[in-house]
């Protein structure tokens, strides 16, 4: 009992200390929201938040960032909820974030680590707030801190206006979505390649690398070290809606393996989307909303720019060019026909089956994800 009680008393004048060593003065610091107003995705009834942020150190020392909180309110202002990621903790929650000192006049990516809400909570109105540490201060409690910035964030549901149907007809699991860990949303903004490019945006946000697999859900046969032993080489891809099409490559060379190591096809001219992307296809849906199909097998796409295409139409077929490691189908829904100009968007797709083990979940209309093993209904 007395252990018990001194721990707890140790306990409460740790966080007494806490908040009288706080300055709590404003950190030099401008965070910028990417994109300014983030989308509401729904996989159900969960919400899903996914954006980023960027830390800029506008002062003249370096800084350490040793704790994120976001608070949600309501319309009138009340608080609905407040969550932190803060250094406590061995490793700490914090330590997601690979990045957390900032030098003078540098910046830093940050992806939103508070990225799913339940039903029960309306997101209406949020705000972030980021504390910070001289790097050679040594906080008291994990509550401790020197400054501190705040940023309201505005989150607006969405639902795209295009019916969407799955580009493949062959069952296929989402080797990689854009859940919180996949590459997908895996890409910093302030990473100095990006800088170089003046690229602002993130057109792979929402994006999935689609590869069909057998009835045991495996992607190849035998060895995957040979791009013909993937179950979903060769195959067609359909338009995922009607639209025009405003964007084609049909003449970049596929990659291929050399023992382990992929060997990269350098397309002509050099030119950044193709490296990017290999063969592709651009869709303008109309709405502000672009489907953009990627790594196509070189000489397989059936249309060009200006054709009016139908949900449904074939347009090429599945292949290994481009920035890909393997073949697959990369597909993404974008707000911009010019792909390093454009922000993804979240695509919901018409009738679809969810594979669960030896059960099937029809959908007449949802979101898909890293992980998932769908196919069309009427295959």
């Amino acid at each position: 009992m007395q252990i018990r009680t001194l721990l707890i008393c140790t306990l409460f004048s740790s966080l007494c200390v806490a908040q009288t060593v706080g300055v709590n003065s404003p950190a030099s610091v401008r965070v910028t929201v990417l994109p300014e107003r983030p989308l509401i995705e729904h996989r159900g009834t969960i919400q899903l938040l996914n954006f980023d942020f960027l830390l800029q150190n506008t002062g003249p020392k370096p800084l350490h960032l040793n704790r994120i909180a976001v608070s949600l309110w309501d319309k009138n202002n009340k608080l609905i909820l407040r969550r932190a990621l803060d250094e406590n903790g061995r490793p700490s929650g914090l330590s997601m974030i690979s990045q957390r000192d900032i030098a003078s006049g540098g910046r830093i990516g940050l992806f939103n680590p508070f990225y799913e809400f339940g039903p029960e909570l309306k997101i209406e109105k949020m705000s972030y707030d980021f504390f910070f540490n001289d790097p050679e201060y040594k906080t008291a409690t994990p509550l401790d801190y020197q400054y501190s910035v705040e940023v309201s964030v505005t989150a607006k549901d969405f639902m795209d206006k295009t019916a969407l149907f799955l580009p493949l007809h062959k069952r296929s699991i989402i080797f990689d979505g854009h859940d919180f860990y996949s590459h997908h949303r895996r890409q910093n903004l302030a990473d100095p390649a990006f800088e170089r490019l003046k690229i602002l945006s993130n057109p792979v946000r929402y994006a999935y690398d689609f590869c069909p697999v057998n009835e045991n859900g495996d992607m190849y046969k035998d060895s995957p070290w040979k791009k013909e032993n993937w179950y979903g080489y060769g195959q067609p891809i359909y338009a995922t809606g009607d639209g025009t099409v405003v964007g084609v490559a049909n003449d970049v060379p596929e990659n291929y393996f050399k023992g382990k190591e992929v060997v990269y096809a350098h397309p002509p001219g050099n030119d950044i989307y193709k490296a990017s992307y290999g063969n592709f296809v651009v869709i303008d849906h109309g709405h502000g909303e672009f489907s953009f199909f990627a790594h196509m097998k070189t000489g397989s796409v059936r249309v060009k720019a200006g054709d009016h295409v139908v949900a449904g139409q074939q347009l090429g077929e599945l292949g290994f060019a481009g920035d890909a490691f393997a073949p697959h189908l990369h597909y993404m829904l974008i707000d911009n026909a010019d792909v390093l100009k454009a922000e993804g968007l979240p695509s919901y797709f018409r009738n679809f089956r969810r594979t669960l083990g030896s059960g099937i979940e029809d959908i007449s209309q949802g979101q898909i994800d890293s992980g998932d093993i769908i196919e069309p209904q009427d295959r």
